[in-house]
């Protein structure tokens, strides 16, 4: 009985995908006769994504009902995911720092109402504090920092309602913070009121510790504030508990490989293995007490191990490799970091490992952002003095 119960587990593993393929499809015919997308819907609000990766910042908005009216990236990988999942959505493949506000404005009928992205921040490494109260003095400070600058641009033409950043915790602390509040200076003269906090997205119901700084601002004349958190580690504070990575872990745990799931367990080297049998659960690598055999300089946060009863560390696209199984010796594969971030099985990652794996690391967890479309929504229903239920 148990070996036929395996046997019937992997038959209907290999339906996952043909039943995903088909409810995407019907996620994609509602969206065409306007059950999703229908600019006639005038109480959904459009959205153009900056930087848009592979979806997790637009999949929640769109959840939420607004209307994704442009995606823009600047990587063919990126595209091709794009069109594998929302091609409901146009998708510009463009360098915005080279100022495509013609090619956008073709797919955007005068303004959007909320413009969300995550600019890449190139120039952490180099950006000193302000330097100058004229704008061209400081953007020649750092050219690198032409992508958060382009970003500004098209918020200062288009004059959204709302604008949405998701960025690094290191933009905190780049060159004392004179980075972040270069960035926060353009926002506010291009005349938005703006201000930013760091998230943990496990307090919002993501199954990971992952530390974002958010970046909201509205040219609605209402204070800025941010969502409260859904979740908590504290049962004092009377939220729901963080959850724990096994709950979207488990049923992969033993699991043949299947490529086009993005389910395929990398192969390690024999020294690996036998170094990864050495990390406990919730723990890391013994270093100071490995076999000669087994020690080497430099071990990363590739040998750490995740706990099945908390969160996960941190999915970060490094090396090929994210953080070890709670049961198995091995990395974790890019379906089941996709699943961390809270992405729908649905969502089919195109490239290598290593591209799939940056473009599962680098995305805003949809859970999360489906959370923060709703408080987004309610900003905009408040500033317009109409009811809406954050929920």
């Amino acid at each position: 009985m148990i070996k036929l119960a395996q046997f019937m587990k992997f038959v209907l593993f290999d339906y996952v995908t043909e039943v995903q393929k088909l409810l995407l499809e019907e996620t994609k015919r509602e969206a065409s006769n306007g059950y999703i997308n229908s600019k006639k819907n005038k109480t959904n609000y459009t959205v153009l994504d900056l930087f848009c990766g592979a979806g997790g910042l637009h999949i929640g908005f769109e959840k939420r009902g607004c209307i994704i009216e442009l995606c823009v990236d600047n990587n063919a990988l990126v595209e091709k995911t794009h069109k594998k999942n929302f091609s409901h959505i146009p998708f510009i493949n463009e360098d915005i720092s080279q100022n495509p506000m013609k090619e956008i404005k073709n797919h955007i009928d005068g303004t959007v109402d909320i413009i969300i992205g995550g600019p890449p921040c190139q120039g952490f490494s180099t950006i000193g504090n302000r330097v100058s109260s004229d704008p061209e003095k400081r953007n020649k400070h750092d050219s690198r920092n032409e992508l958060v600058l382009a970003y500004a641009r098209i918020v200062r033409e288009l004059k959204p309602k709302y604008i949405v950043m998701e960025n690094v915790k290191g933009i905190l602390s780049a060159k004392g913070g004179g980075y972040l509040e270069s960035v926060l200076s353009e926002l506010r003269e291009a005349g938005y009121d703006t201000d930013y906090k760091l998230v943990n997205m496990a307090d919002y119901g993501v199954p990971q510790i992952r530390e974002r700084v958010l970046i909201l601002g509205n040219r609605l004349g209402i204070p800025v504030t941010f969502p409260e958190p859904t979740h908590s580690d504290n049962a004092e504070d009377g939220l729901a508990p963080w959850r724990k990575c096994w709950e979207v872990l488990s049923d992969l745990e033993n699991h043949r490989d299947m490529p086009g799931f993005n389910h395929v367990a990398l192969k390690h080297t024999p020294i690996n293995i036998e170094r990864y049998k050495l990390i406990p659960e919730g723990g890391r690598l013994p270093e100071t007490s490995l076999p000669p055999e087994l020690y080497r300089r430099n071990f990363g946060n590739t040998y750490k191990r995740l706990s099945r009863n908390r969160p996960a560390l941190t999915m970060v696209p490094g090396n090929d490799a994210f953080p070890i199984h709670p049961t198995l010796n091995r990395s974790l594969t890019v379906r089941e970091a996709a699943r961390i971030q809270t992405f729908d099985d649905a969502i089919i990652f195109e490239g290598n490992r290593r591209q799939q794996g940056h473009q599962v690391g680098n995305a805003v967890p949809p859970i999360f952002s489906e959370r923060l479309a709703s408080f987004v929504v309610s900003q905009l229903r408040f500033a317009e003095g109409s009811d809406y239920e954050f929920s």
